[in-house]
């Protein structure tokens, strides 16, 4: 429910170390959710491996060659097999080895490139199951408890529907800059700036510089609909414009400490990012050792975002969370008809 603080009660301020410390905290606290997230997320990736996986043994066929693709990088195949593929296939560059490929979709990202329509869709359904997924999980890290299976659930079957037309909203945001303010950014600013620039090194402070401005506008949409979200589930709000509304007052109120706690959680991602350059397996690695690394650098890229969504909540019910101040109900499922026509027999029996 929503309501004002009471007259004459003040609160501390949240800080954006407390929030943040606080989020990995919940996020450590929740062992369910992680390995839900980590499940899913491999449950999701598994088809399209599969899929790519039928492409090479179709190609390679038993041969001397399959052997040595097996365990090493073999250039000269890999180049003859990307000459003849399509759809699904077009993925498979050295880029996806080690590192590469973290830069590749970091640098494709910011660049504007179309992805291939395949993982375009699966781009796609990643998006819906954490619009899915993030209603039981802010519901979950607001009640800094446990919650059984089926009321988080139910959490996530109620905000999932107020949680996609916020979607569009945002994406319709995100749209904008990548339609606009790109092109405008990379296309009429880059070229006026380095018309008469002689250095490589300065047209790259000027690039880094475009990169920044983009980021901080991306950075700016995603923290609004962050929080948007968190004020949907603890709030209980139905109006996703009013989420949104709320949610730029209260980033406009505290613009420091909300791009603090923004910041702090970037930076655990790029530390994460950065062990992952240096234990990233190479070409040559074995199939175990470069699984195991593989799936240690996504647990950790799992707690970082959870992390912030937890660390999201913590700071806004610090800041606004008083004695009367509450998060939904707790949800459950129905009973099955049955049980629920004998419920009714019950008490027409009374």
């Amino acid at each position: 429910m929503r309501s004002s603080p009471e007259a004459g009660v003040t609160t501390p301020r949240a800080t954006a170390l407390g929030a943040f410390l606080e989020g990995w905290r919940r996020a450590f606290a929740a062992p369910a959710v992680t390995l839900g997230v980590l499940a899913a997320l491999f449950l999701m990736a598994l088809p399209l491996g599969l899929a790519l996986r039928s492409m090479l043994v179709e190609h390679l066929g038993p041969s001397v060659v399959a052997e040595r693709a097996a365990w090493g990088w073999e250039a000269g195949w890999a180049a003859e097999f990307a000459a003849q593929a399509q759809g699904l296939g077009r993925t498979f560059t050295h880029e996806i080895l080690g590192f590469g490929g973290t830069i590749s979709i970091i640098g494709g990202f910011f660049d504007a490139k179309p992805l291939p329509p395949v993982v375009a869709g699966a781009a796609v359904a990643y998006a819906v199951l954490w619009i899915f997924l993030s209603g039981g999980i802010l519901d979950r890290f607001a009640r800094a408890r446990p919650v059984r299976t089926a009321a988080f659930f139910a959490s996530c079957g109620v905000f999932f529907w107020r949680f996609l037309r916020l979607g569009v909203m945002v994406g319709a945001a995100y749209w904008a800059l990548f339609a606009w303010l790109h092109p405008y950014l990379f296309g009429t600013l880059w070229n006026n700036w380095t018309a008469s620039i002689t250095t490589e090194r300065d047209a790259l402070a000027v690039r880094v510089g475009l990169y920044f401005v983009f980021a901080f506008a991306l950075a700016l949409v995603s923290l609004i609909g962050d929080y948007a979200k968190v004020r949907a589930v603890v709030e209980d709000r139905r109006s996703m414009f009013g989420a949104l509304g709320a949610s730029m007052r209260f980033v406009r109120r505290r613009p420091f400490r909300v791009f603090g706690l923004y910041l702090l959680s970037a930076v655990a991602s790029i530390v994460v990012v950065r062990l992952w350059f240096t234990a990233a397996p190479s070409a040559w690695a074995s199939v175990p050792v470069a699984f195991l690394l593989t799936q240690v650098y996504l647990l950790f890229r799992v707690w970082a975002k959870l992390a912030w969504m937890a660390g999201a909540v913590v700071f806004f019910q610090g800041e606004l969370a008083h004695a009367t101040y509450t998060a939904a109900p707790l949800q459950m499922w129905p009973d099955s008809p049955a049980a629920e026509a004998i419920a009714n027999l019950v008490s027409r029996a009374r």
